[in-house]
């Protein structure tokens, strides 16, 4: 145990460097010792000639010597200071992207999606069941979605029947995606994927069955980035069918570039074309936009929640029919055949 322990601090980035350079500062007193015993004086009296050789042969005040003596102190503690800095600093990123490393590469799911749902949700929003609640405040949205939607969200394996890798997706009529990542961009703001959302407020139901459970998101209209010419004549006629409007873009060294220059790999910068290597992609909606975050085999992944929720989902964002109507048509969905 203790072979293994001394082992374990001598490979260690920190420990390592602060053993050596004690193994040197113990390795200079012995010789100065040893020196010390052939001259025939004592320890003492061995640095007291050093200091006066220095004195009688450099300096002439014992004040100036003092503080030449001070100041290189000074300035060997700064340089072994910033070096054990960044020794630490290196260590603990390390530690950092390995733990990334096996959240993301030795992830196993066991539980079927609308399990694995339901007891994320349930550790959102406990204490109450069959039913709806509501929540406005952006603090409060915030705190809830980062447990529902935690890593790991996806996974590099999966086993047993009915399991899948991407158990979180998120619905709407026609458009079905897994969640991948959540990431809170500002007070307002949030991350799903690479679409940006402004989210006024969420919904949280609880069904009589574990399987039934969703989370209504309603999201405000973003700003446009300024990149592109829209028609706010299509844009109307969209939103009064029942869809939104969505524009994207890329980030490029916090600067936004075009779709098409994000797929380019390459950018008009300043008027010069430049790489765009590592920029990200992004989308927004320009109009309100409702969506439900759910279980992959939860009984709205159907045919009919695709044919029929766009009525439901522009209704709901015209205020034309109460949120309860909304979930009632959302009970009559029998348990997915995959579940």
């Amino acid at each position: 145990m203790t072979v293994e322990l001394i082992k374990k601090i001598w490979k260690d980035q920190v420990w390592s460097k602060v053993i050596a350079a004690g193994i040197i500062f113990i390795l200079a007193q012995i010789g100065i010792y040893v020196w010390g015993l052939i001259i025939k004086l004592n320890f003492i009296d061995v640095y007291k000639n050093i200091f006066k050789f220095f004195k009688n042969s450099y300096l002439e005040n014992d004040w100036f010597l003092l503080i030449i003596i001070f100041l290189v102190f000074l300035l060997i503690i700064i340089i072994i200071f910033v070096k054990l800095k960044k020794v630490i600093n290196d260590s603990i990123l390390k530690k950092k992207k390995n733990e990334e490393l096996v959240i993301k590469t030795e992830t196993e799911i066991r539980e079927a999606p609308t399990v694995f749902f339901h007891y994320r949700f349930c550790d959102a929003f406990p204490g109450f069941s069959n039913g709806f609640k509501w929540f406005s405040s952006s603090k409060d949205i915030h705190k809830r979605i980062k447990i529902l939607l935690k890593k790991p969200i996806t996974f590099s394996k999966g086993e047993g029947y009915g399991v899948d890798t991407k158990p979180i997706w998120w619905f709407r009529d026609s458009g079905a995606f897994p969640i991948e990542k959540l990431k809170i961009i500002s007070k307002k703001k949030v991350l799903l994927n690479t679409d940006e959302f402004k989210i006024n407020k969420i919904a949280a139901y609880r069904g009589r069955s574990y399987f039934q459970d969703f989370v209504y998101f309603e999201c405000l209209p973003d700003k446009a980035t300024g990149l592109y010419n829209h028609d706010q004549s299509y844009i109307d006629a969209r939103v009064k069918d029942g869809r939104g409007y969505q524009e994207e873009f890329g980030i490029y060294k916090n600067k936004f570039i075009t779709r098409q220059e994000y797929d380019d790999g390459s950018a008009l910068i300043k008027g010069n074309p430049v790489r765009t290597i590592g920029a990200e992609l992004r989308s927004r909606s320009l109009t309100k936009y409702n969506f439900i975050v759910a279980a992959k085999y939860s009984p709205y992944n159907c045919r009919e929640f695709t044919r029929s929720s766009r009525k439901y989902f522009g209704k709901l964002l015209r205020n034309e029919i109460e949120f309860d109507e909304f979930v009632e048509w959302m009970k009559e969905f029998p348990k997915n055949k995959n579940d």
